[in-house]
């Protein structure tokens, strides 16, 4: 009896197996698979880029829409922006906001940002400062730069937010952490006018010194004034 238990526990034992490395099979199956769908759509996106270069813009256009409606996030970007900047073709910015948002919900920051700014502005879309902030926080998050610098702006300003200093150097900080020129020139100036904060040139001056380094002319100007 001792023996027929043994024998059912390894049969059993080995017929899990079997099911386990089925299984590892299937799911590494599923992973390959994707990941070619994955490089088929990034080539795609790709030859976009190549049509684009030649002056192919049509086709550069209807590539990056193939692309995008295959799930490639990047060919929805890419035909965004052309219709936002209406350098290639003509300017739309209902396009270009659809396009934007759903290259945005496969989680392109840049996309997010350029949404952000179109609901700040009212670009092709009803002006929204609620869901301008919110997208502009998330992508800050995420590491850009400008929608750190944008949100500083508009609680400076108190453009479409309530007017917050505190918030406005913590974001303007973020920016400049981030190598944002503006930023950290504004920065500058905060410390170097005593606007909000407490006048000191010293830091002033470090804030003038890495924004001119970033290539903002304003700030070299600045630092020959000190």
């Amino acid at each position: 009896m001792v023996v027929k238990r043994a024998t059912w526990k390894y049969t059993s034992l080995f017929k899990s197996l079997k099911k386990g490395l089925a299984m590892k099979k299937i799911i590494k199956s599923i992973f390959v698979l994707m990941l070619s769908f994955s490089f088929s759509n990034a080539s795609l996106v790709e030859d976009g880029y190549i049509e684009l270069e030649k002056g192919n813009v049509l086709e550069a256009a209807n590539i990056f829409k193939v692309s995008c409606e295959k799930g490639a996030f990047a060919g929805c970007y890419n035909l965004g922006l052309m219709y936002f900047k209406g350098e290639h073709i003509a300017k739309n910015y209902t396009k270009a906001e659809e396009y934007f948002s759903k290259a945005c919900v496969q989680g392109h920051q840049n996309a997010c940002y350029n949404l952000a700014n179109m609901y700040e502005k009212g670009l092709g879309v009803e002006k929204d400062n609620f869901k301008a902030v919110d997208l502009y926080i998330k992508t800050c998050k995420n590491g850009v730069s400008s929608s750190c610098f944008n949100l500083a702006i508009m609680y400076k300003n108190g453009n479409g937010v309530e007017k917050d200093d505190f918030r406005a150097v913590d974001f303007y900080t973020k920016a400049c952490e981030m190598n944002h020129q503006k930023a950290c020139y504004n920065l500058g100036v905060m410390y170097l006018e005593g606007d909000f904060l407490a006048i000191n040139k010293t830091k002033a001056k470090e804030y003038f010194e890495k924004s001119c380094e970033l290539g903002y002319s304003n700030a070299c100007k600045e630092l020959g004034k000190l």
